[in-house]
This record gives C-alpha cells, sequence and structure tokens, in this order.
C-alpha cells in the first residue's frame, strides 16, 4: 500500500505541476482512503500496546544470558 500511495502522490503531484487540478480529485480521494486505512490501523495497534502488559528485555553480553 506504501508504493501504491507514493504512486498517487506522484499523479498528482504530475498534475498539479501541469495545472490540471481536477484530475488530481480521484487520486487524491484513493490517497485519503488508503491514508485512514492506514490511520486506522496504526490506531488499533495502539490500544492493543496499551492493554498489553510491558515486557522488559535484559541482555547481558558478557555472558550471553538472555532474560525475558
Amino acid at each position: 500500500m506504501l508504493d501504491e500511495n507514493h504512486h498517487l502522490i506522484q499523479c498528482i503531484m504530475d498534475y498539479q505541476s501541469k495545472g490540471k487540478t481536477a484530475e488530481c480529485t480521484q487520486y487524491q480521494q484513493i490517497l485519503h482512503r488508503n491514508l485512514v486505512y492506514l490511520a486506522t490501523i496504526a490506531d488499533s495497534n495502539q490500544n492493543m500496546q496499551s492493554l498489553l502488559p510491558a515486557v522488559s528485555v535484559i541482555c547481558d553480553s558478557s555472558n550471553s544470558n538472555y532474560e525475558i
């Protein structure tokens, strides 16, 4: 989806540089939909992280013992 968003932004910039702002609308709507989707996923992940207990990782490189 990030590649698709990159392509959409390039198309929008190309049309804007040519003064064809009306043609940008469709691409802007698709980009907006994608960004809202990504923000929703990020928000749900953030909410999930707040529900999970904190995990600490201790690494002692001197004797290669790992404690979780």
